[in-house]
């Protein structure tokens, strides 16, 4: 087969694993419409079912899509594996049972093209069964990015509603990747994008943000990982957060501007363990209590009007009655 020697601007990396259902869809969406700039790599971890099929016709049809067949290591070494053969100047995440909005990547070239930064955030949409679409609620502002220093644009990041953790609908440089050695981590865990992206805020020296309709991201998919909560979602994410303090605090004091900036992140996905506490088992909820108490002081970073309330909440009534009136809100939110 040939492989395609042009100068790549785009890779879209897609790890695939048992999603036969929705590839064809995740697929399509970004063929449809992208051009001789672009390559896909797909990579098969381990499917059991026609998934690795699937990607070995779209690889001999399309001289622009690459194929890595491996044995099962979860999503962050399929990631890891495909940004080791990628070839673009920027690196695109894409989940194998999510897809991207149309006539998005011809704008998206554009900004490559003329403009480029380390990062750049895109918008994403939440997709329900029933049709229903939401907007992921990042309120990223452009302006309060582009062109400003390191420390304003990471500021900006902090007050947002939520921590944007997430691998998928951003663009990364990948010389900057390559540069800074950053990876997705190989242990196995949930939660696994948290770190990386930390990571790569912290070394960033420039960031953008296009108010381009990018990301689809499928919601309450049957065998979806995120559709289930156990003690490994909980102490996955508890992870995170230890690893974080080591890194950005010392003496719970943070080490400097940026490092307060960043734990602001840590505090939103404290917020997060405190929901994650009411739905692990009996047995195992003890000892997360007493996790949940050592790292209670992270709130005291929060920075938007919703992390300053659940840190009063907190204060005043401990993390237990704080971690039920999360879940209540949850529920009432969803109904």
């Amino acid at each position: 087969m040939e492989i395609y020697k042009a100068d790549v601007l785009l890779s879209f990396i897609i790890p695939v694993y048992n999603v036969e259902m929705y590839l064809q869809e995740c697929v399509d969406s970004i063929l449809l419409q992208m051009t001789e700039e672009c390559e896909i790599i797909l990579v098969d971890d381990g499917s059991t079912d026609s998934s690795g099929k699937l990607c070995r016709q779209y690889a001999e049809k399309n001289r622009h899509i690459q194929i890595i067949q491996k044995e099962n290591g979860g999503l962050s070494s399929a990631r890891n594996a495909g940004l080791s053969i990628a070839r673009g100047k920027y690196i695109s995440f894409v989940d194998s049972d999510d897809k991207i909005f149309p006539c998005c990547i011809k704008e998206i070239l554009q900004w490559i093209k003329f403009q480029g930064t380390d990062i750049c955030f895109l918008r994403t949409v939440k997709i329900y069964p029933d049709g229903t679409q939401k907007d992921l609620g990042e309120g990223i502002i452009r302006s309060q990015l582009s062109s400003q220093n390191k420390e304003k644009a990471i500021r900006h990041l902090a007050s947002r509603p939520k921590y944007p953790g997430s691998a998928w609908a951003k663009l990364f440089r990948r010389e900057f990747l390559i540069n800074n050695e950053l990876h997705f981590p190989y242990d196995r865990r949930y939660s696994e994008d948290l770190g990386f992206i930390r990571d790569c805020i912290l070394c960033a020296r420039d960031f953008d943000a296009l108010d381009v309709p990018y990301y689809q991201y499928r919601q309450n998919r049957q065998g979806s990982i995120t559709n289930k909560v156990t003690s490994k979602n909980f102490y996955d994410l508890l992870q995170f957060i230890t690893e974080s303090t080591e890194k950005l605090t010392t003496n719970k004091k943070n080490n400097d501007t940026i490092s307060k900036f960043v734990m602001c992140f840590v505090a939103y996905e404290y917020s997060v363990l405190l929901y994650l506490y009411n739905h692990i088992p009996k047995e195992d909820k003890k000892a997360a209590l007493a996790k949940l108490k050592e790292f209670k002081w992270t709130l005291r970073y929060a920075s938007n009007r919703k992390g300053n309330i659940i840190a009063l909440v907190c204060r005043s009534f401990g993390v237990r009655f704080t971690s039920f009136l999360l879940n209540q809100y949850r529920k009432a939110s969803e109904a």
